[in-house]
């Protein structure tokens, strides 16, 4: 449990810490924020083939992937401790186990369900990311 928690805290500082960086290196006096974190992003991903994505749209992605990896692993661990639930044979022990199971999977899933909610309006009002923030729409092509 605590490695989960130590992989965790360093993926959210690796997705963190580049952004701040690259904001703090600016001056928004000039530029708006979506100008100051797409520009460098726009010749990173242009150097790759991927220019017409912008940065906020990758975060994006990344989050919601791991969101929808973390739902699928809870529903697997709902069936598993439903399997356990079956072959329990009455026994009180294993039946209570299976139904702690349960009920810690199905308050994960929630947990991630809200959390993949919260992400696609966030970064859907977010003016680099394309969505109804006011940024300008990345090309297309």
């Amino acid at each position: 449990m605590k490695k989960i928690k130590i992989s965790l805290l360093t993926a959210a500082l690796a997705i963190i810490l580049p952004i701040s960086a690259v904001l703090a290196q600016t001056s928004t006096a000039t530029k708006s924020i979506a100008e100051t974190v797409d520009g460098p992003t726009q010749v990173m991903l242009g150097q790759t083939g991927l220019n017409h994505f912008t940065l906020g749209q990758i975060i994006a992605v990344v989050i919601q992937g791991a969101l929808s990896l973390l739902g699928i692993i809870f529903l697997i661990i709902i069936v598993f401790a439903g399997y356990r639930w079956m072959t329990a044979s009455g026994n009180e022990e294993s039946i209570k186990k299976a139904q702690d199971m349960i009920k810690r999977a199905i308050i994960g899933l929630v947990i991630v369900l809200m959390a993949y909610a919260i992400t696609y309006f966030v970064f859907n009002q977010l003016p680099f990311t394309g969505g109804g923030g006011g940024g300008s729409q990345p090309p297309v092509g």
